[in-house]
C-alpha cells in the first residue's frame, strides 16, 4: 500500500505539505489526573509511514503537554491532533486516528493541500465567501 501512496504523491503533490502532529508520549508511570492517549503511538507510526512516501511530505511531532503554545497556535485542543499545513497556513485539522474509512480522506486531503485547492464547485465557494461570521465545523466519524 505504501508503494501506491508513493505513486499517488508522485503524480499529485505540487507544493510541500507539513503534517503537524500533537501527541502525548506513552509513559509507564500513571499519574492521576494526567491526560493519556491510547492511540497516539499508532497514529504517529501511521503518519511516519505516510510521510516516508514522498519528499514533499514532512512530519513534525509535538508534545501536547509541554508545547501548549504551539498547539494553541494551530488550534489543537486535544490528542491525537493533526494539522495538514501548507507553509505556515493550517488547512485541515484531524482529531483521532485517521484510519479505516478515514485513511483515504487523509491521503486526499494531503494532495488537496499540496495543490492548494479543493474540488468544491464555484457556487459552493461563492456561498461560503458570502458568510461573514466565523464558522466552527466539526465532522464526527465512528469507527466501524
Amino acid at each position: 500500500m505504501l508503494q501506491q501512496i508513493s505513486q499517488l504523491f508522485t503524480e499529485n503533490l505540487v507544493e510541500p505539505v507539513r503534517l503537524v502532529y500533537f501527541t502525548i508520549p506513552a509513559s509507564t508511570l500513571i499519574v492521576p489526573g494526567r491526560e493519556t492517549c491510547e492511540s497516539c503511538a499508532e497514529v504517529q507510526q501511521l503518519l511516519e509511514e505516510v510521510a516516508s512516501a514522498s519528499d514533499k511530505v514532512t512530519l513534525e511531532v509535538h508534545n501536547f503537554e509541554s508545547e501548549r503554545e504551539e498547539a494553541s497556535r494551530y488550534g489543537i485542543t486535544r490528542v491525537p491532533g493533526l494539522v495538514i499545513a501548507a507553509g505556515d497556513e493550517a488547512r485541515v485539522r484531524y482529531y483521532g486516528a485517521p484510519a479505516g474509512s478515514e485513511f483515504p480522506n487523509l491521503i486526499q486531503d494531503i494532495q488537496n493541500v499540496s495543490k492548494r485547492q479543493t474540488k468544491l464547485a464555484q457556487a459552493t465557494r461563492d456561498a461560503l465567501a458570502a458568510i461573514s461570521d466565523p464558522i466552527h465545523l466539526q465532522v464526527f466519524v465512528t469507527p466501524t
